[in-house]
């Protein structure tokens, strides 16, 4: 493979370059797509869907009984669409935090009266869990940010 620099001018390609240059774009176009698709699946699920999950993660890990199962289903449901609405409302970062942080203390204060101890205790570690998992991303995030 040649390239013309100028007029008369040319340097030829070794093949690795090739191949290398090939690579790269292929890389790139896969990580442009997977970027896509994980956007799409994000902004695809529906407050039904995260409510649905989020049950049954209940259901399995809390070993909820069949009226605590229906209990849950609507106070989750009804969470997931405060939620949504919440997205599409045009206030402030720090004012959309506040309300989800006192949606997520309402939510748990209705769970808390469904729940025995031991379920109420096992969520509650499962939240602090994940809660820690996120601050240790933002805090990666951010070290990375830095650094590029």
């Amino acid at each position: 493979m040649n390239i013309e620099l100028s007029k008369g001018t040319s340097i030829k390609i070794p093949s690795i370059m090739k191949r290398t240059l090939a690579n790269s774009i292929l890389l790139t176009a896969l990580l442009f797509a997977f970027n896509i698709i994980c956007a799409q699946k994000k902004t695809s699920s529906t407050p039904e869907e995260r409510a649905n999950r989020l049950t049954e993660w209940m259901k399995t890990n809390l070993q909820l009984n069949d009226d605590q199962v229906t209990q849950v289903q609507n106070i989750n449901l009804k969470y997931a669409n405060k939620t949504q609405a919440l997205q599409t409302q045009s206030m402030s970062r720090k004012e959309k935090l506040q309300t989800l942080k006192g949606n997520d203390k309402a939510k748990d204060a209705e769970l808390k009266n469904i729940f025995t101890t031991d379920q109420y205790n096992a969520y509650q570690a499962k939240k602090d869990e994940i809660r820690k998992q996120m601050k240790e991303k933002m805090r990666e995030k951010k070290t990375h940010g830095k650094m590029t």
